[in-house]
């Protein structure tokens, strides 16, 4: 079967191809457009899966849509009839006051069909589930998906036995966890739905309670099922209201919020702490509710916004709830069309579900040493070709240089994992604000990745041999003997988003660590996504180049060329 998958709208557009359930393309549109966070519809990202496989749009089978129009029905009042801010929440507009004179209720998928292809809608947190399950190593698991809201949902969770899903426990908006982060996001100053990961930085400079972690307990509770927020302290739910997810009431509990741009203090740091705490106990609490309801599984796969939080799954890697964890690449938004594409096969296909050795991730463009080659010439570049490419760049690192670092397949998480990133020595604590100042343009605060060789990674940092962190999911604690020796990578709190490497997940980043490693005896690189603040990663060659000139990189890579800037640019 061949499957298309389309997702616009909400927090970001991506398009995703399987062939007979094999995930083959898959991009963020804001890859193509250059708009980070886009929500327009993925024209250029779902032509290009289709160009990339030499298909047309008529040679589909199905297109999936991994958000049910048919489910809004009644989810937030008269909000769907007063207020339309798009034209596809009209689509949910038709069969929601169709089923209401009917006095039936909404399917769990809605089908549309033209000439020969499917267009079908599914239910948004079954999509985020699918995403996770049958891209993981299990044949049987639980599972647990938490974001901001899907149609009506805030989170399921459930378990997969015997080839089938089996939804056991949900939480209903506007009872959102997601939104209760996004909520003191917006109150710190920050962008809601976009800018979790500043809060979550900010929390680990403040790890110990404090009378913030009282007040956050007068907001929510917990119920027979999971938690409910106190919603008399929130305007999320009311769009028509005002744009801040807070209200005076929560204004009052809390103190006056942060405006944007402004002097982080104390204060910030105190809430963040306190709200990461509350997260995590939430999130605890809906687990422990997952294996209560589950399939007597020590298996179990989280996905979702709430499964971004690297800090929490670090936390949980400590707990022996489940034996097994597995968090996809892509848990947020990003890759619900992922899991359209395998929950439509799985669902319509009625394909067997066979655990994966390997999940996938680099799904994205490509681009050969002839077309970049061209490119160098085109823009009358100096360039050169050295013998042994990882040796000589690993020297280069050795200096002091910041390298933008382009191969093959672009990565399809918001996270580089050696293919479209930025490298520096971590061995220098001053490498941190270096590459914060002259490259990323981002706050001081925010810290960047430790990418290590997957056989050295348990006695760097405090986890047990073997445990893949191939996607940077997890933060972790670093032993004390290493703090000094790669202290541009480690948190203020002493953890570090850790991204294991191995020669079969990313041969050429193993390669280039290993150069490294044989060169100080640290197997470890300052790894962070190649872009400016405010830009998506890198997509093409071009973007590469643009970004290189437009900030203090000394060094870009480009497959086998190197581009370096002389002293005096």
């Amino acid at each position: 079967m061949k499957i298309l998958s389309v997702y616009p709208w909400t927090h970001i557009s991506s398009s995703a191809l399987t062939l007979n359930g094999k995930i083959v393309s898959a991009s963020a549109e804001e890859r193509f457009n250059r708009i980070k966070w886009s929500t327009e519809f993925p024209n250029q990202s779902a032509n290009w899966c289709l160009e990339k496989n030499n298909l047309q749009w008529k040679d589909l089978d199905m297109i999936v849509v991994p958000w049910n129009p048919a489910l809004n029905i009644n989810s937030t009042s008269n909000r769907w009839d007063n207020h339309l801010f798009w034209r596809g929440q009209m689509l949910s507009h038709v069969p929601s006051r169709i089923l209401k004179s009917l006095n039936s209720t909404a399917p769990e998928s809605m089908e549309i069909k033209f000439s020969k292809t499917k267009i079908i809608y599914l239910n948004h947190h079954d999509c985020h589930a699918a995403s996770a399950v049958l891209v993981s190593p299990f044949k049987n698991c639980d599972y647990l998906s938490i974001d901001g809201h899907g149609e009506t949902e805030t989170c399921i969770s459930g378990y997969f036995k015997s080839n089938n899903f089996v939804k056991t426990n949900s939480i209903s908006y506007p009872h959102s966890v997601g939104l209760l982060y996004g909520t003191f996001t917006d109150f710190l100053g920050f962008k809601p739905d976009n800018d979790e990961w500043k809060t979550m930085a900010l929390a680990s400079y403040s790890t110990k309670k404090n009378l913030y972690d009282e007040k956050m307990k007068k907001i929510y509770k917990f119920v027979e099922g999971g938690f409910e927020l106190d919603l008399s302290y929130f305007d999320f739910y009311h769009f028509d209201k005002k744009p801040n997810f807070y209200n005076e009431k929560l204004v009052k509990l809390f103190g006056k919020p942060r405006k944007k741009n402004k002097q982080i203090s104390k204060r910030h740091f105190q809430i963040a702490g306190a709200l990461q705490r509350a997260f995590e106990q939430i999130v605890l609490h809906l687990i422990y509710i997952t294996k209560k309801l589950g399939g007597n599984s020590n298996n179990i796969t989280l996905v979702g916004g709430a499964a971004m939080n690297c800090v929490f799954n670090g936390f949980l890697e400590q707990k022996k709830i489940y034996k097994n964890k597995f968090i996809p690449p892509w848990p947020d938004d990003l890759g619900v069309s992922i899991g359209a594409c395998l929950l439509a096969n799985h669902k319509y296909g009625r394909k067997i579900h066979k655990p994966k050795k390997d999940c996938p991730v680099y799904l994205g463009p490509s681009y050969t040493n002839s077309t970049i080659l061209n490119l160098l010439k085109k823009y009358n570049l100096n360039y050169s070709k050295p013998n042994n490419l990882f040796k000589y760049v690993a020297k280069k690192l050795t200096k002091g240089k910041l390298i933008g670092w382009f191969q093959d397949e672009m990565e399809f998480t918001h996270r580089a994992l050696g293919n479209r990133s930025i490298l520096a020595d971590p061995r220098k604590a001053k490498t941190k604000d270096k590459v914060n100042l002259a490259v990323k343009y981002r706050e001081n605060f925010r810290p960047f990745a430790p990418a290590v060789l997957e056989q050295y990674a348990h006695k760097i940092f405090n986890i047990k041999k073997n445990l893949e962190i191939k996607f940077m999911e997890k933060a972790v604690f670093v032993k004390k003997k290493w703090k000094n020796k790669i202290p541009a990578t480690i948190h203020t709190d002493g953890t570090a988003r850790v991204q294991t490497v191995n020669k079969n997940f990313n041969k050429k980043f193993y390669n280039l660590i290993s150069e490294f490693n044989n060169i100080t005896g640290i197997p470890v690189l300052l790894n962070t996504s190649f872009n400016l603040n405010g830009e998506p990663i890198v997509k093409s060659p071009t973007d590469a180049i643009r970004t290189f000139h437009s900030c203090g990189l000394d060094i870009l890579v480009l497959q086998d060329y190197v581009i370096e800037k002389n002293e005096k640019f």
